[in-house]
């Protein structure tokens, strides 16, 4: 299981925050109130500037699980499954378990975020305005007005067209709506992420070598992290698609043996590992699964215990989610292994064990059908 610094439900969706999320809180409470804060409403107790700078963060947080939400609960009006959200250091993501079917789909999700963000913005701008019963120096007004000014660049900054911001969906959505071409769609929508990526990465130094700001080297970071993201983003929805119309089992790794439960640990040595030079083997009573087991597991006992220990006692039990149904289909099972970062899955046919299906396998068949992209491969 990751770590997470939080996790909680809404509307069954689960709402997390990986690790990286605590710097980005902790560098813009920080930025709050040692700068902004202070430059704007100066004379103020120390403690003041830090509780707003709290207050800052949270709003920020919720501003960011909000245009998430947003994104998520129009995808599954659409009927996508889409069940999670998780914060991380740049930002959040709604966690698409598949791409849009249509580039209406897709339209109307990408915008849905930046919506709710300039929604925001207006109410929390406005909300600064009343606020200000104090003047315009108003600690509360200040922290409102800061979150609809942060909820506005928000909205600007994901509408850029640089996928796979929101503003680059749109972009892919529109050029999939007039071409009818999804792939080609993408392959555009990311090449504009990637120039926008380096733009960022070319401001970033400038500023940096020129004023010494460290908003410059926070440019740099985002356009490595925006030049990324573009190009794995576009790896991984050419994938899905050319995994979209073949049967997981049609995958499934060629030759894969399997070794009888019964079978004792040392004969597993003599028979299996040694003899086939492999790392693991699927361990299996009869047609029905019951785990693996391999070279780690086989060295845990003792030599004077393997003749008598069966390798019934040694597997390791699959988790519920490394086992799929054999009719899934080969974007299901790609889905699930990156879902929970998983290599490999078993695949079973009700008790029966179907056969192993690996990411290699997966990603080389891909790569093959991509590279051949007008053939006819399954």
């Amino acid at each position: 299981m990751r770590p997470y610094l939080f996790s909680f439900k809404i509307g069954g969706v689960i709402v997390r925050a990986e690790p990286s999320w605590l710097f980005l809180a902790l560098l813009v409470g920080w930025s709050l109130a040692v700068g902004f804060f202070p430059d704007q409403t100066a004379g103020l107790e120390t403690s003041t500037y830090v509780f707003m700078a709290i207050l800052g963060v949270v709003g920020l947080t919720f501003s960011i699980i909000a245009h998430e939400l947003s994104h998520t609960f129009v995808g599954r009006a659409f009927g996508m499954p889409i069940n999670r959200v998780t914060l991380f250091m740049f930002g959040g993501a709604a966690e698409l378990e598949e791409e849009p079917k249509t580039p209406m789909t897709e339209l109307v999700m990408a915008l849905a975020g930046p919506l709710m963000s300039l929604f925001l913005a207006l109410v929390f701008s406005q909300l600064a305005g009343l606020g200000a019963v104090g003047g315009a120096q108003a600690p509360l007004a200040m922290v409102l007005a800061y979150l609809g000014l942060i909820n506005f660049l928000l909205a600007m900054f994901n509408m850029l067209p640089a996928f796979p911001l929101d503003g680059g969906r749109v972009l892919r959505a529109l050029i999939w709506l007039f071409s009818g071409d999804r792939r080609r769609a993408t392959r555009w929508a990311s090449l504009a992420g990637e120039g926008f990526a380096v733009f960022f990465i070319v401001a970033g130094i400038f500023l940096l070598l020129s004023t010494g700001s460290l908003g410059g080297a926070w440019w740099v970071l985002i356009g490595f992290f925006l030049r990324g993201a573009a190009k794995s983003s576009r790896v991984e929805l050419e994938t899905r698609v050319a995994l979209g119309d073949v049967r997981a089992l049609d995958l499934v790794t060629p030759g894969i043996e399997t070794a009888d439960a019964g079978m004792t640990v040392a004969d597993f040595i003599a028979d299996k590992l040694v003899r086939h030079h492999r790392d693991w083997f699927a361990v299996t009573d009869g047609e029905r699964l019951v785990g693996r087991a391999g070279l780690s597991e086989a060295q845990a006992v003792a030599p004077d215990a393997r003749a008598h220990t069966r390798l019934s006692a040694i597997a390791v039990r699959p988790g519920a989610n490394e086992l799929l149904p054999a009719d899934v289909r080969g974007d299901q099972a790609f889905a699930q292994m990156q879902r929970h970062h998983l290599q490999r899955i078993y695949l079973v046919d009700g008790e029966r064990f179907a056969g192993v299906l690996s990411m290699a396998d997966l990603l080389e068949y891909a790569r093959l059908r991509n590279l051949f992209a007008d053939a006819k491969l399954g």
